[in-house]
């Protein structure tokens, strides 16, 4: 089979990147490695913990999450090594001191650290508050390596300052937007994807539009799925206008992309969607892994809807009263019934919970092995944001017992199960479980599930350039995006002035800079800004910007084209009232990118289709299109940029 020549240079600038970030990390006392999902950190860092120095001194791998953390323990697996430690940061630092479970608060306490592995790794470190890292910082002694991991365009933590983003803004290199492999002093960041796919789905191309980072040309043709010009496996575009609207729109989607059959009725599918067995009276059953058996815990991760809040129509409690209600109807009264015949536990909570209920746990707590089914010989631990599956208790002839407590197995801890009484449901109870059909984005943060349900409204009020990013990159399969809205109103929240982390005024290496953008303040020192006060999202974007502007010329930049019924989002258009021709500006920064210049080369042939020529052929009925790039080795020649606009302006 003759190997696929875009595929070759792909895997060698791959390996070229990783061997590069390799390097630094091991030689680096501190450093970060960031990059979005399918460009193999994780990969990178089992290679890393294989190596016998760093091995023999010992691995502590933490995260903020417990489905991080277990993501981490494949990392050491994945290495073969032994020597580790993998633990959430709550549950590290609670036997310290440095965290209280009782009111969820990290501190510091004035004591230096005990000291332990030699190498440390924190995974998801975009959710780190100042008072988490300060704390986790505190702890720690005689590390010899210490490397913070994470994708630094997800969304801010829920709490103060940004720390990762801030550190990431320090560490990196000045000219990193024309760097490769983007690697400097403790810094390393991953950009070529190499899980199957990933260059070019559909579902990362549009999430690229809202990383904050530089987008090629040709990305914008994932606007035409939105606008439903073209289908897509990966993308699915559903508008709405009411909370009517949206409450008939999502139960047809939920059935078309989780496969419900027709020979079932609608709960059934339903429960088979989330890894239940049907018995030949066609009862759901909910199971415990063990040995062969499927977990039905693993599959609260098989989907999952997502909204940006908990409240309003469109948010996480009236979404899962609504799922609640029509595919667990049948069972809700059957766990409500008082007599003998009862099989499952009586709902528990305001939320009603029962057997075969999607959950998630909301508080980091230690838990008394009394409590935990197989019994482990030492005490367990739930993390908050745990998700899992209601499997027990279910009454039956042989097992008679009394059905008065639930059993959960978290998708993170398969084999296993947690009871949780009546009592675990009051003011008092040390438990908090919730229904988990939807979650926040906040909620989902550090978990991946192969179908998402994205619930969108358009008040931008709500809505972020990092929330939105971080959404849609939640799935490893599909993502329906349900928006009260068009594709233009979505493109337009990936602009700087929609980024909730630049809007924090804060900064760990001196005092925050703020500029006005809009009517916000962002933070200079993260943005990339013109000298007519607008942001853009590359430096190259800001030369270009600035010498238009310096010849008193006037542009719009990534001023929708409509065309036919397709939408794209040209850098700069210009239009010459002199001579009435429109000038279409596009930068190419990253054209050794095979995936780059596949797209480029699609949106020139659209061009062409739509009568917009190139400048040196003197332009076409409907424009004329403008093309610059970066040079060979990285950078923007400005001389070169101002005599193109000099070709077509007037003296």
């Amino acid at each position: 089979m003759p190997i696929d020549e875009e595929e070759r240079e792909k895997e060698e600038r791959a390996r070229h990147e990783k061997a590069a970030a390799l390097a630094e990390l091991a030689s680096s006392r501190f450093s970060v490695l960031i990059g979005p999902a399918g460009t193999g950190k994780t990969t990178l860092l089992s290679v890393l913990c294989q190596r016998p120095e760093i091995n023999g001194d010992g691995i502590l791998l933490l995260a903020p999450t417990g489905k991080a953390r277990v993501r981490m323990e494949a990392v050491a697996k994945q290495a073969g090594t032994s020597n580790y430690e993998a633990h959430t940061l709550a549950q590290f630092l609670s036997g310290s001191g440095r965290y209280d479970g009782s009111v969820q608060r990290y501190k510091l306490t004035g004591k230096p650290g005990e000291k332990g592995a030699r190498t440390v790794i924190v995974d998801e470190c975009s959710m780190l508050t100042e008072e988490m890292m300060a704390a986790l910082l505190e702890s720690l002694r005689g590390v010899h390596r210490l490397i913070f991991v994470g994708d630094s365009r997800q969304l801010p933590p829920i709490g103060a300052g940004r720390p990762f983003v801030d550190i990431i803004a320090h560490l990196s290199p000045p000219d990193l937007e024309t760097r490769f492999p983007r690697v400097g002093t403790g810094f390393t960041e991953l950009t070529v994807p190499r899980r199957q796919g990933a260059g070019d789905r559909d579902d990362l191309q549009l999430a690229a539009w809202f990383g904050g980072a530089s987008t090629d040309p040709g990305e914008d043709q994932v606007f035409e799925i939105l606008a439903g010009r073209r289908s897509s496996d990966r993308i699915r575009f559903v508008q709405w206008e009411t909370p009517d609207e949206l409450e008939q729109a999502l139960p047809k989607v939920i059935a078309e992309n989780l496969g419900f059959a027709e020979d079932k009725e609608e709960w059934q599918s339903f429960a088979l969607s989330l890894g239940a067995n049907l018995d030949s009276k066609g009862s759901a059953w909910y199971n415990v892994a063990w040995g062969d058996r499927p977990s039905s815990g693993k599959q609260a991760e098989a989907w999952q809807i997502l909204s940006p809040v908990r409240q309003k129509p469109w948010g996480v409690d009236p979404l899962n009263r609504m799922v609640h209600i029509r595919y667990k109807g049948l069972q809700i009264e059957q766990a409500r019934n008082p007599g003998r015949y009862r099989n499952i536990p009586k709902p528990m909570g305001d939320q009603q919970i029962i057997y075969g209920d999607k959950v998630i746990n909301n508080r980091n707590a230690r838990v008394w092995n009394g409590r935990i089914y197989p019994k482990p010989d030492e005490n367990g631990y739930m993390a908050n944001g745990e998700i899992g599956m209601v499997v027990g208790h279910r009454r039956t002839i042989k097992r008679n017992w009394k059905a008065d407590y639930l059993e959960i197995e978290f998708s993170t801890q398969t084999g296993q199960v947690f009871k949780f009484y009546n009592s675990d449901f009051s003011e008092e109870g040390d438990a908090s479980l919730d229904l988990a059909y939807a979650l926040t984005v906040h909620k989902a943060q550090g978990s991946e599930f192969d179908v998402v349900f994205l619930v969108l409204p358009r008040s931008p009020l709500m809505l972020t350039r990092e929330l939105l990013y971080t959404a849609l990159t939640r799935q490893k399969n599909r993502i329906v995006v349900l928006h009260q809205g068009s594709a233009t109103d979505l493109q337009k929240l990936s602009s700087e002035r929609y980024s909730s982390a630049a809007a924090r005024l804060t900064n760990l290496f001196g005092p925050p800079k703020p500029v006005k953008v809009g009517d916000t303040f962002l933070e200079e020192r993260l943005i990339h800004i013109t000298s007519r006060g607008e942001a853009v999202r590359s430096k190259s974007e800001v030369i270009i910007a600035n010498l238009l502007h310096a010849r008193n010329i006037d542009y719009h930049y990534e001023h929708p084209l409509e065309l036919d019924g397709v939408t794209k989002y040209p850098d700069f258009t210009i239009e010459d009232d002199d001579s009435g021709i429109t000038y279409y500006w596009e930068h190419c920064g990253m054209l050794r990118d095979p995936a780059y210049r596949k797209r480029w080369k699609t949106k020139q042939a659209w061009y062409r289709s739509q009568d917009i020529l190139p400048q040196p052929e003197g332009g076409g009925p409907k424009g004329t299109l403008i093309v610059s790039e970066d040079q060979p080795d990285g950078g923007i020649d400005s001389a070169k940029i101002a005599a193109m606009i000099k070709s077509f302006s007037q003296p």
